[in-house]
């Protein structure tokens, strides 16, 4: 497997290196700040490691810009800190923003490398490839057009199209323009020996060695890791011993830049490699960091969007108390105060609002963890504690259970992410459904052109999303389908849709206890209709409409 951290992308320009550790966020100060000045600030801000912080900055910066440059400056900034910290989607939403704010070619290759990286993160490798052959075109310098063929390289590896990433590495080992570049030289030789080593070339083993030589030489633990983490990799079939060695030092190095994500993969290749008296620590210990780099994220995210949102209202009511100004001063005097007063109701009431939607999301993550993430962490500690770990098929079993449980907090992470609601819509909810498609599930989807998603509003567009992804995974869940049919259709009043699977069925009981009133919920919720058709072993049916 690829990962991103190992491999470490390389950045064309001096972007932040941030960590998880993050700070308290900063009282702000009404009395009105320049963009400099504001700018200035989030960087200090950011040097304190205070990213939310740092993020308000950028986002007032943002409000106050009087240039599209400076708009496009700004919310690159707010993309970085949002990739940084795995919020990839609303990354993706920021950096569009800054490229629709690019009249000139200044910012451009900053932006189309963030956009690279995001999709590359998302994996939707088309785009990332778009996106870093835009920013290899926009780049003149030569040093840096290698760095853009590497990120291309990184690319091809997540596919496993390992022929291909060699075919951009070599000539690229081979540049003039890189031999003063030896941060960059080594970054090309560890992905050009990790390729080989993917596709058994023998070559493998003295380009990784020479990498790591020359990262070892600069004394620089972030770019060591990644060397370390190959080698580990390399021997991990053939002499465990040395694997593990390499594996301890790479965790070392990832300790010393505080990278938990490398530290994570580093206990990985530990675990994968240790003695068995050594398992059960080295695995509980994988399990307390996941936990809490989840947490650190998701709160990450979470004020990352609330300053996004208090910014954009702040924003709206300027504006309006602009406009009241132009009024005669009797009529202006009666606005004012009508005004604040709305001011104080508005601000009550969403603030009522903002912290209810805070609590409903808290309480729906926290319980889809205990249901989906507890229960399977309890039982991998109890295995771990009652099982013989010296017998190697217990111990791949403890390694197995380890990574489904990275993959469902990942997969939580990705479920409780904002859903696009542009002209993207109707891509996004294709994807969603394919996404479920396997050897065991074939889905079927009828007439989804014909609805037009761009005359549906957001609040639908989110409650369709929400709607068919629980059913599909109560499908996956529950029924023990093999066939699911998806049916669009465009009515006059209303657009409809309907679900088929030829598995089980629910009883009537059972609707609220498989995460279905939800679905039901959100339907009602913008005044649709919707049906469960359901019979035991006869399948299962539900009919949607909702309308225009």
């Amino acid at each position: 497997m690829i990962l991103k951290r190992l491999i470490f992308p390389i950045f064309l320009f001096g972007m932040l290196m941030l960590s998880c550790d993050g700070g308290n966020t900063v009282v702000p100060n009404e009395e009105k700040e320049s963009y400099s000045q504001l700018v200035e600030k989030a960087f200090l801000q950011s040097n304190a490691q205070k990213y939310d912080s740092a993020f308000y900055y950028f986002e007032k910066a943002n409000g106050v810009a009087t240039s599209k440059e400076q708009k496009a400056y700004a919310l690159y900034q707010m993309a970085e800190l949002q990739r940084f910290f795995c919020d990839f989607s609303g990354a993706e939403t920021t950096a569009t923003a800054a490229y629709e704010n690019c009249d000139s070619p200044k910012y451009l290759p900053y932006v189309y490398n963030t956009l690279g990286i995001v999709y590359q993160e998302l994996y939707n490798y088309d785009e990332a490839i778009k996106y870093f052959n835009k920013c290899y075109n926009d780049t003149l310098n030569e040093v840096n057009k290698c760095i853009v063929k590497n990120n291309i390289s990184l690319v091809y590896l997540d596919k496993k199209d390992f022929k291909t990433a060699i075919n951009i590495l070599t000539p690229i080992s081979q540049n003039d323009s890189l031999v003063n570049e030896k941060l960059v030289y080594a970054k090309v030789l560890d992905n050009l020996g990790y390729a080989y080593f993917k596709t058994n070339n023998p070559k493998a083993k003295d380009l990784l060695n020479q990498s790591l030589t020359i990262r070892d030489s600069l004394n620089n633990a972030l770019e060591l890791t990644s060397s370390l983490m190959h080698m580990a990799e390399y021997y991990q079939k053939s002499n465990t011993a040395l694997a593990f060695d390499f594996a301890q030092r790479a965790y070392d190095a990832a300790q010393t830049v505080q990278s938990p994500d490398d530290k994570l993969e580093a206990l990985k290749f530990m675990i994968s490699t240790s003695e068995p008296g050594k398992v059960k620590a080295l695995a509980l210990q994988q399990i307390e960091l996941s936990d809490s780099l989840t947490k650190v994220r998701q709160t990450a995210k979470n004020q990352f969007a609330k300053i996004k949102y208090d910014s954009q209202k702040a924003l709206e009511e300027k504006e309006k108390y602009k406009t009241q100004k132009e009024w005669s001063i009797v009529i202006a005097m009666f606005v004012v105060l009508a005004f604040m007063g709305l001011i104080y109701f508005i601000r009550k009431r969403n603030k009522k609002r903002v912290l209810a939607s805070v609590h409903e999301t808290e309480n729906r993550i926290a319980k889809k963890i205990h249901d989906e993430l507890a229960n399977d962490v309890f039982q991998t500690m109890t295995f771990a504690e009652t099982q013989d770990l010296q017998n190697p098929e217990k111990k791949e079993l403890l390694i197995e259970n380890l990574d489904a449980i990275y993959g469902k907090a990942r997969d939580i992470s990705q479920t409780n992410s904002e859903i696009p609601t542009d002209e993207r819509f109707g891509a996004v909810l294709l994807d969603l459904i394919t996404g479920f498609n396997s050897e065991e599930v074939n889905i079927i989807t009828k007439n989804s052109s014909a609805i037009d998603w761009g005359k549906i509003n957001r609040e639908s567009k989110n409650a369709v999303y929400r709607v068919i992804q629980e059913l599909l995974v109560n499908m996956k869940k529950h029924s023990n389908a093999d066939l699911v049919v998806l049916v669009f259709s465009n009515e006059p009043k209303n657009i409809a849709i309907k679900y088929t699977d030829n598995g089980k069925g629910l009883a009537t009981a059972e609707i609220n206890k498989k995460g279905l009133q939800n679905a039901e919920n959100r339907i009602h919720a913008v005044k649709g209709t919707i049906i469960f058709d359901h019979e035991i072993n006869k399948g299962f049916r539900v009919i949607i409409q909702i309308p225009k």
